[in-house]
């Protein structure tokens, strides 16, 4: 018997789906990655200027979230434990060869 090409573009498409979701969540980790920096360097003061400016973008974004009554060092531990999600759901969403 030969062989059957039922399902391939199936397969083809939930490949290409789960590429596209692995990027997305291994850029969103990325953002959330260089915000926990940021807003770590603006803590110590000592961080180049460029980075302690990423760290005041958090402001707003824990403004949105509900979060500004954390303190900065939890807002940091936070965005590094999404962080760390992200990249874990990155790799387990990457499609198997």
């Amino acid at each position: 018997m030969g062989r059957t090409t039922e399902g391939k573009p199936v397969k083809l498409a939930l490949r290409i789906l789960g590429w596209v979701l692995c990027i997305t969540l291994v850029v969103g980790a990325t953002g959330l990655g260089a915000l926990a920096l940021g807003l770590l360097a603006s803590l110590s003061g000592t961080g180049p200027l460029w980075l302690r400016s990423l760290g005041a973008l958090t402001g707003p974004l824990a403004d949105l979230l509900g979060a500004s009554h954390w303190s900065g060092v939890v807002q940091a531990l936070a965005l590094i434990g999404l962080t760390s999600l992200l990249m874990g759901l990155a790799a387990y969403v990457k499609p198997r060869g």
